[in-house]
């Protein structure tokens, strides 16, 4: 049977630079403190994939969705084999076609007709294979004569028409694509539209990197949103997609911490239905927890969400949570996840009675902030570990 199978997986990329201060202050500018790893020994690494553990079966559609830097590509990259995992399990059963990076393999000097033959053995396929589907790909190209001549005389389209009817002229079982490719004019680009849906089509498993809503909810079944390496939720594609849009990549909503906190809701008569569907249609109104110590009953006496619950205001409520969430005493940050600098204080939130709120670990509150006389609390570390002092913030 088709399928891939990742269990705790990392990927992690050393970085080989006398210069080591330039650096660090280089990767702390594009990937953020978290994924910088030094060593005992001086070297420095780059953790790109951080304990991944995925199952894709056949049948899967699959779209990877996240900001720019998120480790979308390094997935792919490492579920076709480029990379290979620096810890953790990898397995995967069937025949791959990576579609990114799809002019790589061809030879500049070598005529178009040479290039077919290299392309298709580099994409796993026999001498034969190749012999029996020469017509059809030179047909589907329409680069006529330019065939026989070195392909250092193609255009740029030329060079990915070429590449494109090989790459889509395998018969495989996975497919792996980062962002959907277009190739060509607009007569050309329906015809490759085409091919490439029926190519989709006969695989038994999809992995596509995109950045498109649109795309991912027509072509994908399933969807896996990813956060500096990590990933942020996994599930039904229509589901995560929106827990995106109101979340952004905050992991404020896990499948399987909502399922572990509220346990009759797996045997409920709501049985078949997703923990993103019961959270928006009924657990947001029954104030239940989300996992990561966001307990909903924390915002009882905050009069915007408990306005938004009255009115039936899931959005409301939802922005509510996001605001407020990471201000929590209980929230526990996930692995990978900070807050934006740029959030601001939810100086409007009011806590049941005895409650505050605390400011993140290196957050720093923005200049001219006011708020009540202990709504926030803050942590300072005073003679050595282990000894805590509150104090407040604003007062």
């Amino acid at each position: 049977m088709v399928s891939i199978t990742l269990e705790n997986v990392s990927v992690e990329f050393p970085i080989y630079n006398s210069d080591r201060r330039l650096l660090r202050q280089t990767f702390q500018a594009v990937a953020g403190m978290s994924r910088i790893r030094h060593h005992s020994s001086g070297q420095v690494s780059v953790k790109a994939l951080h304990n991944i553990d995925l199952a894709i079966r056949e049948g899967d559609r699959v779209g990877l969705i996240g900001l720019n830097g998120a480790g979308k590509t390094t997935l792919l990259r490492t579920l076709a084999g480029v990379y290979k995992p620096s810890s953790g399990t990898l397995r995967r059963s069937g025949r791959v076609a990576p579609l990114f990076d799809i002019g790589l393999g061809l030879d500049m000097e070598a005529t178009g007709y040479e290039n077919i033959y290299l392309k298709g053995l580099l994409l796993g396929m026999s001498r034969q294979e190749i012999r029996q589907k020469l017509d059809d790909i030179a047909e589907f190209t329409e680069l006529g004569e330019y065939l026989g001549m070195p392909v250092r005389t193609y255009s740029s389209g030329m060079l990915l028409r070429l590449a494109f009817a090989v790459c889509t002229s395998v018969q495989p079982e996975i497919i792996l694509m980062d962002e959907w490719i277009g190739v060509g004019d607009s007569h050309f680009l329906k015809k490759a539209t085409a091919r490439l849906r029926q190519f989709v089509n006969q695989s038994s498993i999809l992995v596509l990197a995109s950045h498109s809503d649109a795309l991912i909810r027509e072509v994908c079944s399933k969807c896996l949103l990813m956060n500096q390496g990590h990933v942020v939720a996994y599930g039904d594609a229509g589901d995560v997609l929106h827990q995106y849009s109101l979340f952004g990549p905050a992991p404020f909503f896990d499948p399987k911490l909502y399922l572990k906190a509220n346990p009759d809701v797996a045997t409920s008569e709501l049985v078949g239905q997703t923990p993103w569907f019961h959270f928006m249609a009924y657990g947001v109104f029954e104030a239940r927890d989300l996992g990561n110590g966001i307990r909903l009953s924390d915002f009882a006496e905050d009069p915007v969400f408990a306005k938004a619950v009255a009115e039936k205001d899931t959005h409301t409520a939802l922005m509510r949570i996001v605001a407020v969430a990471p201000f929590l005493p209980d929230f526990q940050r996930p692995a990978g996840w900070k807050l934006d600098r740029d959030s601001p204080l939810p100086v409007d939130f009011v806590p049941l009675p005895g409650k505050y709120l605390i400011l993140p670990p290196g957050y720093e509150v923005p200049a001219g902030s006011q708020a009540p006389d202990g709504l926030f609390l803050s942590e300072e570390t005073l003679d050595g570990p282990g000894n805590t002092h509150r104090r407040a913030v604003f007062g």
